[in-house]
């Protein structure tokens, strides 16, 4: 996802086993469904005591569980005191902090991922030193074209059985590395027995009404079905106003993670309530809609018609500044 991004409540429904490879028992997690917030303005709210007071009341308020801080990989230093101080007195209520980073320009067509993993050692090495430490680390990593960023490989648009051999060519290759991409900060998040979250297009089981799938072997095999080998907590970018797209947005996801048995990650849904975005897409952009109480009811009737599924957990709003400037 670009760095303008980010959206998200989520929760968790237990301790799993994720395989890469083999099967890696992890840690016990909640059991309490998790409520969750992107906050991209991360370096505004640790310069402004105000800020800072006034997001720690919503987050309370709302009952928010966990929260994604946008940080590049030098602010883990430049920042570090007050870092320590806010992460202490979320943590003094319960609420688990991620590392967040992503944007279009870490695939190898633009800068490449350097900056990416830089950002999640710089998590790792903060939390050696310090005694408020981060729960994990959150990708927000969007591969498809028309970000600002990147030349033009995934072809938006177009079914995978209607692409040139060329542009198939382009969107394997793309696939691939994305696929590298969370494999290496999930094995970077395993080593050190946290966690590995990840913001993930809810597209992958029907674009253009086919899955998304990628070479395998000798034959093919779908996206996402790889992808939730590699992510724990599975947020679905499901951005819409109406609860029910909202859940056909997610139920490609809850239905697949349910056949994994003990490995199958966390499903999480999103909801975007900045500004921007567009018509029904947005709660920030939608004036039936504009508003907290709106967003906090269609959150409940989503998490009522997914708990049948075991492996949904929650969900997540998308982002701290849009959720601040909606009236209530």
């Amino acid at each position: 996802m670009n760095r303008k991004r980010a959206r998200f409540w989520l929760g968790v429904v237990g301790a799993i086993c994720v395989s890469i490879g083999a099967a890696i028992a992890e840690p016990p997690t909640p059991q309490a469904p998790m409520r969750a917030i992107w906050v991209w303005n991360t370096s505004e709210l640790l310069a402004s005591e105000g800020q800072r007071e006034l997001f720690l009341r919503s987050l309370f308020a709302d009952g928010f569980t966990d929260v994604f801080l946008y940080l590049r990989a030098h602010d883990y230093q430049t920042q570090e005191h007050p870092l320590k101080r806010f992460l202490a007195s979320l943590q003094r209520s319960g609420v688990r902090v991620f590392g967040m980073e992503g944007w279009r320009g870490y695939f190898s067509d633009v800068e490449g991922p350097a900056g990416l993993y830089a950002a999640a050692d710089a998590m790792l090495a903060f939390n050696r030193r310090s005694d408020a430490r981060f729960a994990g680390f959150h990708s927000d990593l969007e591969p498809h074209d028309g970000q600002g960023e990147g030349r033009t490989r995934f072809h938006n648009g177009i079914a995978q059985s209607k692409l040139t051999a060329r542009q198939l060519a382009d969107r394997d290759d793309l696939m691939s590395e994305w696929l590298s991409i969370h494999a290496a900060l999930r094995e970077r998040m395993r080593a050190a027995s946290l966690v590995y979250s990840a913001a993930v297009p809810g597209w992958l089981d029907d674009y253009e009404g086919e899955a998304v799938t990628m070479p395998a072997g000798e034959g093919r095999q779908g996206v996402m079905g790889r992808l939730m080998a590699l992510v724990q907590d599975y947020v679905v970018m499901s951005y819409n106003t109406d609860p029910a797209n909202v859940l056909r947005r997610i139920e490609g996801e809850l239905a697949h993670a349910e056949k994994l048995g003990p490995a199958a990650p966390r499903i999480l849904f999103a909801l975007e309530t900045h500004r921007g975005p567009g018509l029904r897409v947005s709660y920030g952009d939608t004036p039936m809609k504009a508003s907290r109480s709106a967003v906090r009811a269609d959150f409940e009737t989503i998490s009522r018609a997914a708990a049948r599924y075991r492996s949904f957990a929650g969900g997540a709003i998308h982002d701290w500044k849009g959720w601040r400037d909606l009236p209530e």
